[in-house]
């Protein structure tokens, strides 16, 4: 998907028992689901399996992203997704061919937009073109599925009132937008318009990990892409995600990959995931 909308349009999708993972790098439109109305932007990856769909956009949209089918049980089988982990509310998308009306949203990390976006710009001719695709899209449904089975089960309801709904997505985007200076717990609640209790419950809902979880995770990701692929020094990288300095940013790094910066700045080595790199887990230590 890489176009303008020029006049307003509805598709009318059927997927009988593909789980279809969405990834909107720009732009926005809506989902419509039986009678449940969805919105699918940039702010996050929506993973649904609902046999049929319409899709609207306005005119004027710009819409750039990709969107992977995957059959159900080669999702579950090959890849290995362990329902375990999903919140019971979402499982119906991994474990029926009934589904569910809504989407499944989790934190669209810099590795999937990166993909995404090298995807979209292939220049190669066939047969490689080909060859590059399968790989980059078996690379994002491995990097949502390690998401996936990071996750903490959540036994809350799925069913929000749409003002909290909004004001959770809102308080998500603040988070990603401002990841230099991250608001705190009350300032995001001031900010968004609900109570403290109802932020974290939101978050707890929608993602699987807490308000300040989903920030820091936000914030290593974006500091993981800069170590890899820019030359800024690692006190500049620490200022840009929200440190005050090297100590605290290395210390922060270290305890969410197991390795410190500067391995992946001067030898090229990527983390390796422990039991603390998880890219929407939550550490114990973390969860306030």
């Amino acid at each position: 998907m890489d176009f303008q909308v020029v006049q307003p349009y509805a598709i009318d999708t059927s997927r009988k028992n593909l789980v279809c993972i969405q990834i909107i790098l720009t732009g926005t439109y809506n989902r419509l689901a039986s009678d449940y109305v969805d919105t699918v932007n940039s702010a996050s990856v929506q993973i649904t399996n609902f046999p049929r769909s319409v899709s609207e956009a306005r005119a004027g949209e710009r819409l750039r992203g990709i969107l992977i089918a995957v059959e159900r049980s080669h999702l579950l089988e090959h890849f290995g997704v362990n329902l375990d982990r999903i919140p019971v509310a979402y499982r119906p998308i991994f474990a029926s061919d009934v589904g569910m009306v809504q989407a499944m949203k989790i934190p669209a990390v810099s590795s999937v937009r990166i993909s995404a976006e090298q995807i979209l710009s292939c220049k190669y001719q066939e047969p490689l073109r080909s060859i590059y695709f399968i790989n980059k899209t078996t690379e994002i449904i491995c990097d949502i599925v390690y998401q996936l089975n990071s996750m903490l089960p959540s036994r809350s309801r799925i069913a929000q009132a749409p003002s909290v709904f909004h004001a959770i997505e809102a308080a998500a985007a603040i988070y990603r937008r401002e990841l230099h200076r991250p608001p705190t717990l009350e300032q995001l609640a001031i900010r968004v318009g609900v109570n403290r209790n109802a932020l974290v419950s939101g978050f707890l809902e929608n993602f699987g990990v807490t308000p300040h979880a989903f920030s820091l995770n936000l914030r290593m990701e974006e500091a993981q892409n800069f170590l890899r692929n820019s030359n800024l020094s690692i006190s500049e990288i620490a200022r840009r995600v929200g440190y005050g300095g090297y100590a605290s940013f290395s210390r922060a790094f270290s305890e969410h990959f197991g390795h410190a910066p500067s391995a992946v700045k001067d030898e090229g080595e990527r983390p390796i995931a422990g039991s603390h790199a998880s890219a929407i887990g939550i550490d114990a230590r973390h969860g306030n």
